[in-house]
């Protein structure tokens, strides 16, 4: 009867790490996912910025993560949100888009130029043009 219980605990206990190993993984790919996506990105100084990604949220093969971005040495920052896929082992960046800003840029309706995934330059499907 013990040597049933301790089976049980220890499958119990096999099944909890292994589910727990998963989402852990999963996190540091989507981490490493999106600095590959940001290293990509010619038009970004990564080195004036400090980064941290703020939540995770993984639904089957799709996940999003929020990411601030910090100016080093000022007030400025802001938020991107991440949509991504699992392709195999590995995430894909999907899309992104900013969710906020904050510092010393009140007022602002427009991202900077070069803050990451701004768009590339393209304003979003039926916005007017800006000339």
């Amino acid at each position: 009867m013990i040597r049933w219980h301790l089976i049980s605990v220890l499958a119990v206990l096999c099944a909890f790490t292994a589910g727990c190993g998963k989402s852990v993984s999963d996190q540091d790919a989507i981490r490493a996912s999106i600095e590959k996506h940001l290293n990509g990105r010619a038009d970004l100084n990564l080195s004036a910025m400090d980064r941290e990604v703020k939540t995770v949220t993984v639904n089957g093969d799709h996940a999003s993560a929020q990411v601030e971005f910090r100016l080093k040495g000022g007030d400025a920052r802001m938020e991107i949100e991440y949509a991504l896929q699992r392709q195999g082992k590995d995430w894909t960046v999907l899309s992104s888009q900013p969710m906020g800003m904050g510092g010393d840029h009140s007022g602002m309706e427009h991202m900077p130029p070069g803050a990451p995934d701004s768009g590339n330059g393209q304003l979003p499907q039926g916005h007017p043009p800006t000339n």
